[in-house]
């Protein structure tokens, strides 16, 4: 069983921004499946991939964050002559 780290997929003030550990016992094309580490009572939840992110440990972004950095263009402004 692995454990992830996911947020929230919104970045807004008013969505809870706490960064939750879940054990996945499976995971599909929309969804991972497991029990948040905080509390072992908890039943099996369903975590939808569209509105939880996974979190890098390393840099802290999430991997759809990562992505979308990496293709972002990069600016040169022009000088002046």
């Amino acid at each position: 069983m692995r454990i992830i780290k996911l947020k929230c997929e919104s970045d807004q003030a008013n969505f809870d921004q706490a960064v939750r550990a879940v054990a996945v016992e499976s995971e599909d094309e929309a969804n991972w499946y497991g029990k948040p580490t905080a509390n072992p009572a908890c039943p099996v939840l369903q975590w939808p991939k569209f509105a939880w992110k996974e979190v890098d440990d390393q840099k802290g972004l999430g991997k759809r964050v990562n992505a979308r950095l990496a293709q972002a263009p990069t600016f040169h402004p022009l000088k002046e002559k």
